[in-house]
């Protein structure tokens, strides 16, 4: 019975070691691509490195309106933004659903490419120009 029950927990594995393979060669293609990203960003894509990178949001949610108060006691509006770098000229994602700091006095419009820089040790965003083209 011993030997029945271990021919059936052989099979069992045999069935799932595709699978494991394939799952073990897709995380060793996930550190590979990482290593690479690393690479091309000067130790990674670290919001709170300060390795130099533009980063970059959109309010795709619609136009952001101005901020209120006057200097220095002006209160940012905010938006909603996935956070992008630029890696070998194109747009990588870094951070999904991030909250964006507006200190300016002007609206933006809809759908705007805004580039942003990381604050607070890279737990929040501000904005850092007005692009006044959508995208």
């Amino acid at each position: 019975m011993n030997t029945h029950r271990l021919e059936n927990l052989e099979a069992r594995f045999e069935q799932w070691l595709p699978f494991v393979r394939q799952l073990i060669a897709q995380v060793a293609n996930l550190a590979n691509q990482l290593q690479q990203v690393q690479g091309q960003t000067g130790g990674g894509v670290n919001p709170g490195s300060g390795n130099g990178a533009v980063f970059w949001a959109s309010n795709r949610s619609g136009a952001v309106s101005a901020a209120t108060g006057s200097w220095p006691t002006l209160t940012p509006s905010t938006f909603t933004s996935d956070i992008y770098v630029d890696l070998a000229g194109t747009l990588t994602l870094v951070a999904s659903s991030q909250t964006v700091r507006w200190f300016y006095k002007d609206s933006a419009a809809a759908n705007s490419l805004i580039p942003v820089e990381p604050t607070d040790n890279g737990t929040a965003w501000d904005a850092i120009a007005n692009s006044c083209t959508a995208v």
